[in-house]
């Protein structure tokens, strides 16, 4: 059965029209799940932590907001920072800036992943709402510290595919972050997905619209547009992926 799923994160709804086994008639009987090569389900995994990642920082974060990336200055002979040491650094670091945003009336928002890089070098990568700078710098006493803000764009699928892409490195390893991709603030929203299935009178739409009840306020974003069919062993159903952008 076709249903369709809505997710408003932010500026963005993002549809998705696609096959499940998931909802059915009564009196149907389920075709059986093709079964993924590991590959496959990383891939699909991936794919699901990405979109989950892409929608989190749509919706909590806005132009201005920073992509913060904190860096450990290291002289001869030091250690490496060790799992612990790492967690331990990044506690110290939100606890420090929470009172810092208290101070100037705000209450911080955050997202964290932490990166070894391919030398083994560390780093934290946080996504957090907008602070004087000085107020970042008085927590981070082991490095140097990187701000990116947010662009306009209100769509930061491409920073959320670069995080995932440090968390990936270390899922299964000791610096995993309690069986997590990443790490992040309690006070986010959390969009959910509206799904509705796709009856015969309503047909599987293979072009990008704007439904009724946006139109005029959103528009479709053409970049993010993916359609075809998935592979044989996904079944070879029709899908449609896209994104409206709010128009303001």
């Amino acid at each position: 059965m076709y249903v369709e799923r809505v997710t408003v994160a932010g500026a963005t709804i993002e549809i998705e029209r696609y096959y499940t086994n998931r909802y059915h008639k009564k009196s149907e009987n389920r075709k059986p799940k093709s079964k993924l090569s590991s590959d496959q389900q990383r891939e699909a995994n991936n794919r699901r932590a990405e979109r989950k990642l892409r929608q989190l920082i749509n919706a909590n974060f806005s132009p201005g907001d920073y992509h913060l990336i904190l860096s450990y200055e290291k002289k001869p002979g030091d250690p490496e920072r060790s799992p612990e040491d790492m967690r331990e650094d990044i506690r110290k670091f939100l606890r420090v800036l929470r009172k810092e945003y208290k101070l100037q009336g705000k209450e911080l928002k955050y997202i964290h992943v932490p990166e070894i890089g391919s030398k083994g070098a560390r780093h934290h990568h946080l996504v957090i709402n907008r602070i004087d700078s000085e107020a970042i710098r008085k927590g981070w006493q082991y490095g140097f510290i990187q701000l990116c803000p947010l662009d306009g764009s209100r769509n930061w699928r491409k920073l959320a595919a670069y995080l995932l892409k440090y968390s990936c490195r270390v899922i299964g390893t000791e610096f995993e972050i309690s069986g997590k991709r990443w790490n992040a603030s309690r006070n986010l929203v959390h969009p959910e997905p509206v799904v509705t299935v796709i009856t015969k009178k309503d047909y599987f739409k293979s072009v990008p619209v704007v439904p009724r009840k946006y139109r005029g306020l959103y528009e479709v974003d053409k970049s993010t547009i993916e359609s075809g069919e998935t592979a044989d062993e996904y079944g070879g159903y029709r899908f449609l992926r896209y994104t409206l952008m709010r128009r303001d």
